[in-house]
């Protein structure tokens, strides 16, 4: 029995199994564990990703989540996808 899908969850299944192939550990939930990267699809704005750490480890390794949203983004991009960022740099939001 097919199960229909939106645009939207297409992408985001997409999206997870990009970043998979590339090396990332993607969460099967909404929330990033410590290291792991959270994908949804929020229908007002694409599809997010995010980074998981600790807010303490945000703070203290500033530059090792810009070295890893700057992966993430490479690896977006270079699949073909519209990425901007949202929150101020803590979430990827891809639309196409």
């Amino acid at each position: 029995m097919d199960i229909a899908t939106s645009p939207g969850q297409d992408l985001e299944r997409t999206i997870r199994r990009e970043l998979m192939d590339a090396g990332f550990t993607v969460e099967p939930s909404l929330m990033s564990a410590d290291g792991g990267l959270g994908v949804w699809h929020d229908p007002t704005r694409g599809v997010v990703v995010t980074w998981g750490t600790s807010a303490d480890q945000l703070v203290r390794h500033a530059t090792i989540r810009s070295a890893v949203l700057l992966a993430l983004r490479t690896v977006l991009v270079e699949a073909g996808h519209q990425v901007k960022e949202d929150f101020n740099g803590l979430e990827l939001v891809v639309t196409a």
